[in-house]
């Protein structure tokens, strides 16, 4: 007898729930986008052939004679998808950009940056593209554009995410509904999110292999350009996935790559505080999508890196 007197009271607790079930459904849908926000820049299809603009020697560059003729002096740039220029036009690239600077600052000099950039590169693949290859174009300074995962091996608990992060979660029977996707998508991003950090501090624990060898590989490019007198630039990345203010959770990281950098005799420019307090969303090439540094970020990295090889640089030799 008493639980049917509560039965209006269940009905009407569980209309309620219908309501606002339905009124949050409705919500997501008219107010949530189904994207990324729009960040104002375009992304550029670099996968297309016709943007790749490969050279002779298989870069994303322009020709470049070897050796360098008379008169012209120049900066090696090594460096993955960020100096190769995902996403961006060639010419927006920050060594395209750095090139530009030089020739217009130097004037009576002229100057070329030589993109030796290839997308998924390594330290240790840039450390023997150094020896192989780098050294015959005649550089008067070596930069390397350092990002995070460049220490990274297969065996990386952050490769491994990055692996299943473009699988996406698991399909769900409940995915017609807005709300539905909406709060799954939230608790994966925010989990995925955690499994970033520590797979990338994981990386960069002294026993990891990837780190060790890219230790190695930083001391060698160093050694390398020592003992040639050729200034060596390491400019270290920030990743753009995450707040860059006091939040920023890969800080440790930079300073390990700092003092490894540092140790082989480089220069070292952390990139960073070039971007402090900037909104992550607005740097990259498409929203959550995609990472790699758009064209502002590219102009911000030009300009800073600029400012910080502008010392190493010798004067020209006078004419005779």
């Amino acid at each position: 007898m008493a639980a049917a007197s509560r039965r209006p009271e269940l009905l009407l607790a569980l209309a309620s729930l219908l309501l606002a079930g339905a009124a949050a459904e409705l919500g997501v849908r008219l107010l949530v986008p189904s994207g990324p926000l729009a960040t104002g820049y375009a992304p550029v299809n670099t996968a297309r052939k016709e943007r790749v603009g490969a050279n002779s020697r298989g870069y994303r560059d322009a020709e470049r004679a070897i050796p360098a003729p008379p008169g012209v002096r120049r900066v090696l740039s090594l460096g993955d998808s960020f100096a190769w220029g995902h996403g961006v036009e060639a010419e927006d690239a920050y060594p395209a950009r750095l090139e530009r600077r030089l020739r217009r600052e130097r004037p009576g000099e002229t100057w070329e940056v030589v993109n030796l950039a290839l997308q998924g590169l390594r330290s240790v693949d840039h450390a023997q593209q150094l020896r192989d290859e780098g050294f015959a174009y005649g550089p008067g300074l070596v930069l390397l554009g350092y990002v995070l995962n460049d220490s990274e091996d297969q065996d990386a608990a952050e490769a491994r995410r990055a692996r299943e992060w473009q699988a996406g979660p698991a399909p769900s029977a409940f995915d017609r509904s807005a709300l539905v996707r909406f709060v799954r998508g939230r608790l994966f991003a925010t989990a995925e999110n955690r499994r970033r950090i520590e797979g990338y501090r994981s990386m960069y624990a002294a026993e990891a292999p990837g780190w060790q060898a890219g230790r190695k590989a930083l001391l060698s490019m160093g050694e390398q350009c020592r003992a040639r007198g050729v200034p060596f630039v390491v400019a270290i990345w920030p990743l753009f996935g995450n707040p860059l203010d006091e939040r920023y959770p890969f800080a440790a990281i930079h300073e390990s790559v700092r003092e490894a950098a540092a140790a082989g005799g480089a220069t070292v420019l952390d990139l960073l505080p070039a971007f402090r307090g900037l909104r992550p969303d607005v740097l990259v090439v498409d929203g959550a999508d995609d990472e790699h540094p758009n064209e502002v970020a590219h102009r911000i990295a030009a300009g800073a890196i600029h400012r910080a090889i502008a010392p190493l640089l010798k004067p020209a030799a006078p004419r005779p």
